[in-house]
């Protein structure tokens, strides 16, 4: 087993940019060159228009399907299945591309960009997706033309794809309170996945955000009807699993790795949460996925 390899955003954009879009067919010799279990260090977003393939994302296999829509988030682990006859836009890019014009709107506000959602992947009906399509080719052609403000045309048809993404996502309208409080759980989300290595608990959090834990627990219960704790726990777990499948470190490191100082500790904390000890899931894993062949 070789350990997972992280990709920059450079190396498929090909550019300083830290953005890039492309004809599926282009793409091609990225899907070939990735199909062994990789890192992002980008976000990807993948409009399906035609045929069917599939691939792994964070240990699940997830369909690609006619009409659809799957979206990846910075830090997962992704391995192209099948691939080849797929049709359709890719699209991948930085957040520092994106907050470069939009300096106060983050695209942690964009939900299926985070790991709340395990996998953002939707089916649309046909209308829809020839209004995303539509942005997708506009995006390519100033892409591939290279025209004066090309970088602001690019920036301003991201954001206009991702409220188009987030309204088939998040149907539902928010009133200015919710959307508030929307705001603070997105706030937090990205606190996690800064700190999620040093800090484990709520409180410490509530700190840097000048809140009571009280309050944001209950804010995170009201809006995504998560506990904050449990924000926090889901997103050790997840990344003790991508390391543990992943990496060729022990379970004593990984635990290190996460903040755990006790070996034992990290192994009750993921047993009581699993259901199965870190030693038995990595075994499991690798046993019965037919994928995980490097």
């Amino acid at each position: 087993m070789n350990e997972i390899k992280n990709i920059k955003c450079s190396e498929v954009t090909q550019n300083e940019l830290k953005f890039a879009v492309y004809h599926t067919s282009d793409f091609l010799p990225f899907m070939q060159k990735l199909n062994i279990p990789h890192r992002h260090n980008y976000y990807m977003i993948l409009l399906n228009e035609k045929n069917t393939g599939s691939q792994l994302i964070d240990f699940k296999e997830s369909p690609i399907e006619p009409l659809s829509v799957t979206c990846m988030y910075n830090g997962q682990i992704h391995q192209w299945l099948d691939f080849d006859k797929i049709e359709g836009y890719i699209l991948v890019f930085e957040s520092d591309f994106f907050a470069l014009r939009y300096q106060n709107y983050q695209l942690s506000e964009f939900s299926f960009l985070t790991y709340r959602h395990k996998q953002p992947y939707l089916k649309i009906a046909v209308e829809k997706f020839e209004r995303l399509k539509s942005i997708a080719i506009w995006m390519l052609n100033e892409y591939k033309n290279n025209e004066a403000d090309y970088e602001k045309s690019l920036r301003s048809l991201l954001n206009l794809l991702l409220i188009d993404l987030n309204r088939l996502f998040e149907p539902i309208p928010k009133n200015t309170e919710f959307s508030q409080s929307l705001q603070l759980v997105h706030h937090f989300e990205e606190l996690i996945d800064k700190h999620y290595k040093q800090k484990h608990f709520v409180k410490e959090y509530a700190s840097i955000m000048y809140i009571r834990p009280n309050y944001l627990n209950s804010v995170c219960n009201d809006v995504v009807n998560i506990a904050a704790g449990e924000l926090i726990r889901n997103r050790i777990l997840l990344e003790a699993k991508r390391l543990l499948i992943h990496e060729q470190k022990t379970v004593a490191e990984i635990a290190y790795e996460l903040g755990f100082e006790d070996n034992s500790y990290f192994g009750r904390f993921f047993k009581k949460y699993e259901n199965i000890t870190p030693d038995a899931f990595k075994r499991k894993f690798i046993n019965t996925s037919q994928f995980y062949q490097i």
